[in-house]
This record gives C-alpha cells, structure tokens and sequence, in this order.
C-alpha cells in the first residue's frame, strides 16, 4: 500500500522537474519576441526567436559537425584536467608539505585569465586539437583539485581512528576510507569543470580554430549573421547541458548512496562552492 501511494507521488515529481524548465524557456522566448517587437529592435543586434529557429533547421548540419568537434574538444580537456588533478589532490592528502608547496600555484593560475592565457597556448601548441584540449583543461583543473582536496580532508576522525585500531595502512586508509568518503565532492567539482570544459574549447576556438562552435560564433558575428550566432550560442549552451548530465549520471552510478536530488539543484550548488 505504501509503495502504491508513493508512485503518484514520484510521477508528479518528476513531471514538476521537467515542468519548470519549460516553462521558463517558453518565458524567455515570449519576453524575448515581444522586447524585439516592441522596441523594434534591429535584427542585426537581436534577431526575433522565429529567425534564430530558422538559422537552426538551416545550418543543423554545420552546427552539429561543429558541435561535435567542441565536444570533443572539451571531453579530451575535461579528462586531462580530471586525471592531473585527482592525482594531486591525493598527493597533497598524502603529503602536507607537497600541499603548502603546489597549491598556492595552482590559486594563481585559476587567477589568471582564460582569454590572456588563450593566445599563449595556442601560439605554443597551434591551432589545431592540443591548444583546445589544453586551455579545456586548464580552465576545468582549479575545480576539480579544489573539491577533491577538500573531500579527501573532510574525513570524520573518528572512522581514521576505526582504520588505525585495525592497522590498516596509510593506502589501504586512502582508497577505503578517503577515497569513497570523498566522492561526493569530487563530483560536484567534476560537474562544475564539465560546463568549464565547454567554456574553455570554445574560447579557443576563438583564438584559432579549424572547427568548432566558438569558429562559427566568430565567424557569424564578424559577418553580422546575429541568427546563425544566437543559433550556435544555443548550441553551445546544448553541448554543456549534456556534458553536466553525462557527469550527473555518472554521479547517480557511482555515488549511489547518496541522496538524489535534481541536476540544476546540485550544480548550483558546486558552482556556488566554486566561487
């Protein structure tokens, strides 16, 4: 009987998380068609939703082949940035002095701005995929190594104190008790640097690019075709709700344990902890 009451109750749920979303883009576009109407806003500098729409179904090939570049771009960034980070941020729980050493470099190139770095990297590695994969990276780092250190941190002293009175290892501690302890915030870093990663190959396309939707956002706009540039900003923003939902699944498999709460909650959530 119980679980026969809680099914309604779920169902509603899930048709109130779609719901929102909705409504609020069917908000934009409304405000949107009727600020371009009223205001009788020259399409060159805000184009009406129905012409950004037709540049979509017009360009859908061009836009997805380069989306399909960025993404990748971003994968290959996000997946270096991840691995170098996790990697330092559990030596810097094995290791405190290797911590008061690397991490005020790692706060000063988080300072330093992705658009100043963009030509510099590009100019060392070229146009082609490494200078995108390397400033995804960069810009998705700081994030990543900020919410795994603090999570291999965050442990209960009491549980360190359980592994000690059964002798376990300094590792053993690490990937039983650290590790899985910590995972929760690895993710919502991983969530965070996910829309970063697109950010990044995106800037870099802008520098210096064969390919991609921050070539084509240049591009059009250089041309003042605002439709095709709000058509690929669309897409743009598409590739890094998909990214942050591959990541928020992989989160749901890996972290089953805790407590399931919507997407735009917890990325909210890590992106205000990044701040």
């Amino acid at each position: 009987m119980h679980s026969k009451l809680e099914k309604p109750n779920s169902r509603r749920s899930r048709h109130l998380h779609w719901f929102a979303p909705a409504a609020t883009f069917v908000l934009i576009v409304f405000t949107w068609r009727v600020c371009v109407a009223v205001f009788h806003v020259s399409p060159a500098i805000l184009p009406p939703p129905e012409n950004v729409a037709f540049a979509f179904a017009r360009h859908f090939p061009a836009l997805f082949r380069n989306a399909a570049v960025t993404f990748l771009e971003a994968i290959l960034g996000f997946t270096v940035a991840a691995v170098f980070a996790l990697t330092l941020a559990a030596l810097f729980a094995f290791s405190a002095s290797s911590k008061r050493a690397l991490y005020p470099y790692a706060i000063a190139m988080k300072s330093i701005p992705l658009i100043a770095l963009a030509p510099l990297v590009v100019a060392w590695f070229g146009g082609d995929l490494v200078s995108k994969v390397v400033l995804a990276a960069i810009i998705s780092f700081f994030p990543i190594l900020v919410s795994a250190s603090d999570g291999f941190r965050a442990i209960d002293p009491d549980a360190f104190d359980l592994f000690r009175s059964f002798s376990a290892s300094r590792r053993q501690i690490f990937l039983k008790l650290q590790f899985p302890a910590a995972l929760p915030q690895i993710f919502a870093g991983l969530k965070t640097a996910s829309s970063f990663a697109v950010v990044g190959a995106v800037v870099a396309e802008f520098i210096g690019a064969q390919a991609g939707i921050g070539l084509m956002i240049k591009s059009s706009s250089y041309y003042l075709d605002t439709d095709i540039t709000f058509a690929a900003i669309i897409v743009a923003a598409t590739v890094g709700l998909m990214f942050f939902g591959a990541v928020s699944f992989l989160q749901r498999m890996f972290v089953f344990w805790q407590p399931v709460i919507s997407s735009a909650e917890s990325g909210i959530d890590s992106a205000e902890s990044m701040a």
